[in-house]
């Protein structure tokens, strides 16, 4: 397990993750929250009221549904590039061939100006920056999507406005409901996946100041 996480193998468990990330949430989906939402669904249209907002129905469109998959599939991604960033902190702080983090080239092919060192690590911490675009890019899609079952929900609702009016509240507040729910869910889910952002950043900046407490400093 250990020699498949590695920076060579990206792409590879990038297609890895995704698949088992609707996998997981598709077992989720149908052996909890499908069949709650529906008999929660199926008593509030025998009854013509609203449905209990428990959390099967709050989950059970399909936009909460990408939004999930999307976010475990980020935190799988996530624990990648930090289990990355474990292993290259722990040899520097090791002494563990320590220009393999900054350089591909081998230490006795390059003189030791500060000039060169600084050039290195700044390129490093462009990579490093580099493997967040996807997990910043999948925080703005997240919202993103919440906001489409926003959109969708909304006129639904307004098409059924005529039902509600002769007293069959049930299919319009069902419509709301996915309009709010998928927001709600959507900018919660955006808010965690941002804070572990963070903290993969600030992993980053670390190893950064270390290398350059290492290299440029004499």
């Amino acid at each position: 397990m250990k020699n498949f996480i590695n920076k060579n193998n990206t792409t590879l468990f990038l297609a890895i993750s995704f698949f088992i990330s609707i996998f997981i949430i598709q077992i989720f989906y149908l052996a909890i929250i499908n069949p709650l939402a529906f008999e929660y669904m199926s008593y509030a249209k025998l009854n013509n009221a609203s449905p209990e907002r428990h959390f099967s129905v709050i989950l059970k469109d399909p936009e909460q549904k990408i939004c999930l998959i999307l976010f475990l599939w980020s935190l799988m991604v996530g624990f990648f590039n930090y289990y990355i960033l474990q292993l290259e902190a722990m040899a520097l702080e090791q002494n563990l061939n320590p220009m393999s983090i900054i350089s591909n080239v081998n230490a006795d092919q390059l003189n030791e100006s500060p000039d060169l060192y600084k050039i290195l690590i700044e390129n490093k911490f462009d990579m490093l920056q580099l493997d967040l675009t996807f997990l910043k890019y999948i925080s703005w899609a997240i919202p993103s999507i919440g906001f489409i079952g926003t959109v969708r929900g909304i006129g639904e609702a307004l098409s059924k406005a005529a039902e509600a009016i002769d007293g069959n509240i049930t299919g319009m507040t069902s419509s709301l409901g996915v309009a709010f729910n998928s927001t709600f869910v959507a900018l919660l889910i955006s808010i965690m996946l941002m804070l572990f952002i963070t903290r993969i950043e600030y992993k980053q900046d670390s190893l950064i100041v270390s290398l350059r407490t290492k290299f440029l400093i004499k």
